[in-house]
This record gives C-alpha cells, sequence and structure tokens, in this order.
C-alpha cells in the first residue's frame, strides 16, 4: 500500500496502488484537509487505477465520510473525481463517502474523462 499527494494550482491530485485501506485513505484526507490550501481547492482527483485493492470496515467508512462532511464545512466547492475500475459494491461504498453532499462527484473509469469533467490539463 501506498499513495502519493501532488498539490495543484487548482486542486490536490493523489494515487493509491497495492492494497489500499481505510485507514491510509483516512490519513491521506487527514493531511489535505489539514492543510490550509485546502480552503482555496477547486477539485480533488483521487486515481486508485493501480490499487490491487480497497479493502475498508464500516467504522472506517463512517469515519471518512464524517471526516468529508467537516472539509465539506471548510471549502463547500470542491468537485471530487474519483477514478477507479472497481466492483459495484467498492463504488458504492464510496458513494456513501458523499451522501448529502454539497460536493458534486463523479467516479469514472478513466483519467481522460476525469480531467475533461475537472477541467483539469493532463500531466
Amino acid at each position: 500500500m501506498s499513495h502519493t499527494i501532488q498539490w495543484e494550482d487548482k486542486g490536490v491530485y493523489w494515487k493509491y496502488s497495492g492494497d489500499v485501506s481505510g485507514k491510509e485513505i483516512f490519513d491521506a484526507s487527514e493531511v489535505i484537509y489539514g492543510d490550509p490550501r485546502f480552503d482555496n481547492l477547486e477539485y480533488k482527483l483521487v486515481n486508485f487505477l493501480d490499487a490491487s485493492s480497497v479493502n475498508m470496515t464500516d467504522e472506517e467508512i463512517a469515519r471518512i465520510a464524517f471526516q468529508h462532511k467537516a472539509a465539506e464545512i471548510s471549502n463547500p466547492r470542491v468537485k471530487n473525481a474519483i477514478v477507479m475500475v472497481a466492483e459495484v459494491e467498492i463504488a458504492e461504498k464510496f458513494a456513501t463517502f458523499f451522501t448529502d453532499s454539497r460536493w458534486e462527484v463523479q467516479i469514472f473509469q478513466d483519467m481522460e474523462s476525469a480531467d475533461r469533467w475537472l477541467g483539469r490539463q493532463s500531466s
């Protein structure tokens, strides 16, 4: 399991690889939401294409959802693009992070579609 976080002009891009745990997702989100740059972000782009698995307990899902709701208060304008080729069950778990959210959220299966939706220049 590993992840990288890259701050961009208008957003943040982070990429997961290997076996990803709910704790890793929570910890990475905490770093991003705790950074002063978060208040001015326009988008978050999360890439799971190199993740071999994503395993989250119900408790971790609840903690991550709460974390997102708190971050939304600080910056309600963030567009969220999640890129993954995953089973429906995993995609549905990610969708629960944003239940009743003011954030726009889309799940994509390729980076090009996510970049277009965000208005982001491909890197």
